[in-house]
This record gives structure tokens, C-alpha cells and sequence, in this order.
């Protein structure tokens, strides 16, 4: 299979402790998704940008737009999982959301897209299935637009996702987590619109922030690194495996600690990002060709802060 179904070979290869969901999901017959994607909105009309694909398909491309000075400190689920909780306009249908930095798109689960205003998109009659690299689980997914969610008091308008049609579970974007029930996915097409996202393992929260710069605690600062501009793969920054410069997906909804291509039984003997160094760190093995990937369990004990206006991520303990 060409597709890189990351969730599964990360999760089940690293052993992940986090319950394989028992939830059943049930996919819409294709009599009924038509008749949901025929009622969808023109892309166009909220300042999407509609371009041509393989297989004379069509693509689509648009950010959300984030309300100024918003900003909303939120709890993270139990054993400090990046899962939160979401709403639509005037707070109804709250729900759980993964916070996903290593996704690089969002998505929603049917049944929740019905109860909190979204429309399928459209372009002079063609949908936009979703055509990336990453496994849907064999479930058809398609862009649609969610007109507003919260996040606590902060606003997310007209925000770009794709809708799985399924009902009852959000497949391998769940991360394969049971409980709570995820509903939503936040990915870093989302995040990287903000001033910064801050995710404190120490405390259990996020910290979302839409306008002001982050600046850094000089007593907490342990480094910093770039963040590098690579297409759908999520959040990707600059780092260093055994003394050679290396990208890395910063996967912080990940159960393990590194996976790459050339991971072996042995842990890797050293692992740089910046002045920040990690010694014999578990590993886990990926496809060739995969890029490499550093999820949560690396640091459980810092607190990280995503600037990718700046284009930078912090990494701070508190002394």
C-alpha cells in the first residue's frame, strides 16, 4: 500500500498504551453522501483557492480566520493527552478535539459536522475529496467549511476541514484513542495561523494565543529550533539525529518517543533539537522514506511553545 497509514504503524509498533477504540463506525451509503455533497457551498465564496490536480480532479486551498486578542488557556484531557474540548456558535454540542500538530489537515466526524453548522464545498458542481497521503481507513472524506468554532471565549470562523463519512468514529484520525470520543481534529493547518500555541506537559494545558508575540522565560529556556516549510506533513522542525542535521515531524499527539526509517531494537544513542539533547531514546521503526518523527512521550516534562509566525519552537522546564 503507498499510503503512509502513520497512525497505525507508529501507534501499534511503538506499543501504544492508549485503548484501540471499540467504538463502531458505520459509513454512509453512497446514495446518502451524494445527497449530503449535493447540497455544498461554492469554495469560492469564502476566499478559497480552487487548482487543478491529478486525474482531472481539482483541489482546494484557504486558511480560517482567527479573531484578534483571543486568546484561551484550556485543560488537557487525563494523563495529559492533547485533547480538549470545542464548540460551536454560542457554545452548543461541546465535544472533544485532538490537538495534532503531526496532522497536516483537520477533520470532523460526520455526525458532529451535522450539529455544529458545516457545508460541504463545492466547484461548479465538483466536491473535493480528500487525496493526501494519509489513510481515511477506506472511508471517502471531502472538504467542507465549519462557520464557527470555540475554543473556551476564542473564535475560529469559516474554517476549512474535511468531513469523513463515517458516523460513530473518526477512524485513524483518532488516534486509535477511546476515550473520551474524538469528534474533531485540530491539525497544524489550523495551528500554524496562531501568534502561538503553547502545550504545558507540566500543568496538562494549551495555551492558544492569536495575537501576541511569545516571549520565552530566560531562567526556563532549555532551546530552541526552526521550524522548516514542508508540505503536508504537519509541523516539521529542524533538529539533529546522531550528530546529523535532521527534519522531524513534531508529533505531539504521538504515543513514543522517536520513529524513523533506520530505527533498530536498540535505543538511538543521541538526539538534538538545538542545545536540547536526549540520550538513549527509545525508538520505533517507520517506512522507507518516511520522514522522522518525535512524539509526546519525549517530552513529558517541558513545556513547548509553537510560534510559527516566527517560525520558532520553544522548549522550557521550569526551575
Amino acid at each position: 500500500m503507498r499510503h503512509f497509514i502513520f497512525f497505525s504503524s507508529i501507534l501499534l509498533l511503538a506499543g501504544c498504551k492508549t485503548p484501540i477504540s471499540s467504538t463502531t463506525e458505520t459509513p454512509l451509503p453512497e446514495i446518502q453522501q451524494q445527497a449530503y455533497l449535493s447540497h455544498a457551498k461554492p469554495a469560492r465564496h469564502f476566499g478559497y483557492q480552487v487548482f487543478p490536480i491529478a486525474n482531472n480532479e481539482i483541489g482546494m486551498r484557504g486558511n480560517a480566520r482567527l479573531h484578534p486578542n483571543h486568546r484561551a488557556v484550556v485543560p488537557m484531557e487525563k494523563n495529559k493527552l492533547p485533547v480538549i474540548e470545542i464548540a460551536g456558535r454560542n457554545y452548543r454540542d461541546p465535544a472533544p478535539a485532538l490537538i495534532d500538530t503531526g496532522s497536516p489537515n483537520s477533520w470532523m466526524e460526520f455526525s458532529y459536522s451535522q450539529t455544529v453548522n458545516t457545508d460541504f464545498l463545492s466547484f461548479r458542481e465538483r466536491h473535493f475529496p480528500y487525496r493526501g497521503t494519509y489513510s481515511t481507513g477506506g472511508v471517502p472524506a471531502y472538504a467542507a467549511i465549519a462557520y464557527q468554532l470555540r475554543i473556551g471565549q476564542l473564535f475560529i470562523e469559516n474554517m476549512p476541514l474535511y468531513i469523513r463519512m463515517a458516523t460513530g468514529s473518526l477512524g485513524l484520525q483518532a488516534r486509535r484513542i477511546q476515550s473520551p470520543p474524538i469528534r474533531t481534529v485540530l491539525g497544524y493547518d489550523l495551528l500554524k495561523l496562531f501568534s502561538y500555541v503553547q502545550f504545558n506537559f507540566i500543568n496538562g494545558t494549551i495555551d492558544f494565543n492569536t495575537m501576541n508575540p511569545f516571549t520565552p522565560n530566560e531562567k526556563w529556556l532549555l532551546a530552541q529550533t526552526s521550524i522548516l516549510n514542508k508540505q503536508n506533513v504537519g509541523l516539521v522542525i529542524e533538529g539533529a539525529l546522531f550528530g546529523e542535521k535532521t527534519p522531524f515531524v513534531l508529533d505531539l499527539a504521538g504515543e513514543y518517543h522517536l520513529a524513523h526509517a533506520k530505527a533498530d531494537r536498540f535505543p538511538a544513542r543521541q538526539l538534538s533539537l538545538g542545545e536540547l539533547v536526549f540520550r538513549k531514546v527509545p525508538q520505533t521503526p517507520l517506512p522507507p522514506q518516511t520522514l522522522p518523527r518525535l512524539g509526546r512521550y519525549l517530552f513529558t516534562d517541558l513545556i513547548i511553545t509553537i510560534c510559527p509566525q516566527a517560525g520558532t519552537v520553544y522548549f522550557e522546564r521550569p526551575q
